[in-house]
């Protein structure tokens, strides 16, 4: 398929969701929320009425506060944050994350055929490339939208882009896709006016994905050539 992809008309602009897309964190991601929340607070509250699955950790915060009666600024949220990564950092060091069957191949061979990678994830900065960094999948990312850019994940797709843009891609002349695992990131990418590809690795089955408006649908990344194809099509 990298013949294919010397054949489309524009460059390719990839950009990855990464819990449930690219790796798994077997719940370090809302455990250390939870500590670094903890830290701050001084209570240990285990967010039981919290979805992580598709949310961005922006809008998790100001979820939290609103239900609890708290009334956070600017340096209270950079405190939280900064504990959460503190938090994140440790339980990955006692277990790293787990690669999602395929994702590895995909990025070096999306990499090698010079399509350029992106992120679009509700993880603030830190954190992304603590995750990313677990499984050695941070070299393939130099720019994205993140989870402390805004709390709605649409506008993490356009911060993405905008990020694209000022690491020197002509957004004029590149078809831009996105890769996720929920509804959410088939809504911000459909938002954001690009063809999305749902994994079903996370929370949510095939089923769920194709209603969403996913326009292709796989169980997980394995089989780069297909992907490959995939983006060929939907993309020139």
């Amino acid at each position: 398929m990298a013949a294919g992809m010397k054949k489309a008309r524009k460059q390719w602009l990839v950009l990855f969701d990464i819990d449930g897309t690219l790796l798994d964190t077997h719940g370090a991601g809302r455990e250390a929320f939870v500590r670094g929340l903890a830290r701050w607070s001084g209570v240990r509250d285990e967010l039981a009425d919290v979805s992580f699955a598709g949310n961005t950790d922006r809008n998790v915060l100001d979820q939290v506060a609103a239900t609890r009666g708290w009334r956070l600024g600017p340096a209270d949220i950079q405190r939280i944050f900064g504990f959460i990564a503190e938090e994140l950092r440790q339980l990955l060091q006692d277990s790293p994350a787990r690669a999602i069957a395929g994702a590895h191949d995909l990025l070096g061979r999306l990499t090698t055929a010079g399509a350029a990678l992106g992120l679009v994830t509700g993880n603030i900065r830190v954190c992304a490339y603590l995750k990313l960094g677990s499984v050695g999948f941070d070299r393939f990312f130099r720019f994205g939208g993140f989870g402390d850019d805004h709390p709605q994940r649409t506008r993490i797709v356009h911060a993405a882009l905008a990020a694209a843009r000022a690491a020197g891609i002509d957004l004029a002349t590149t078809a831009a896709c996105l890769v996720g695992d929920t509804p959410f990131d088939v809504a911000a990418g459909q938002a954001a006016g690009m063809p999305v590809i749902g994994v079903a690795t996370g929370a949510y089955d095939e089923e769920a994905l194709r209603a969403a408006g996913a326009q292709r649908v796989a169980g997980d990344l394995s089989g780069p050539d297909r992907f490959l194809q995939w983006m060929d099509e939907a993309l020139r």
